[in-house]
């Protein structure tokens, strides 16, 4: 079932799970990615087996998905200041880490590469700085799309990303250079 080998990550900025971390401490302040700065959501579809015959299946997921991720960007958007204030932010944070602690998941790094946590991470910043954003889904993934070093974790794998850009030009690379170098590291 796809649903159960999906994976998300956020692979940009460059050490976010620290900043939320951090944030989460109180040693940082929101926004703790700034507004120049570039943010991808990676997907990541058939993580271990690939999608096989369940490709439309990948494809309908991440379609959910990227609906989910619009809406939840619409409600900071469209809600009071108040749901973008730092400490509002913080506290749903902290609630998600008693949340992970209860079902016995919690350690720091786990809050800070939770899926909810992420895509909540991506949607605040995108509303508070009013930013436009895009999505693409690629793959099955084949042989002469990867480089050796990453054809085992992505052949066969579908990848959705989600960028803080208005379109892939905007990005002036392919939207999975970023992506290709996360699974590098």
């Amino acid at each position: 079932m796809v649903v159960a080998d999906s994976n998300m990550a956020m692979v940009l900025p460059d050490g976010i799970a620290g900043r939320i971390a951090e944030f989460v401490a109180g040693s940082r302040t929101f926004p703790f990615i700034e507004k120049d700065e570039t943010a991808c959501v990676m997907y990541l579809y058939g993580s271990r087996n690939g999608v096989g015959q369940q490709a439309g299946q990948a494809a309908e997921l991440a379609q959910r998905t990227a609906e989910q991720v619009v809406v939840e960007i619409d409600s900071y958007l469209n809600s009071s200041a108040g749901r973008l204030d730092p400490e509002y932010i913080r506290s749903k944070f902290v609630n998600r880490g008693l949340q992970l602690a209860v079902e016995k998941k919690l350690g720091a790094e786990r809050l800070a590469s939770d899926p909810a946590v992420l895509s909540d991470c991506f949607a605040q910043h995108v509303a508070f700085y009013r930013q436009d954003y895009f999505f693409g889904l690629y793959g099955p993934l084949k042989e002469n799309e990867l480089t050796s070093d990453i054809c085992p974790a992505l052949l066969g794998r579908m990848v959705m990303v989600c960028y803080n850009r208005k379109n892939e030009q905007a990005l002036n690379v392919h939207p999975l250079i970023p992506v290709y170098t996360w699974f590098r590291k």
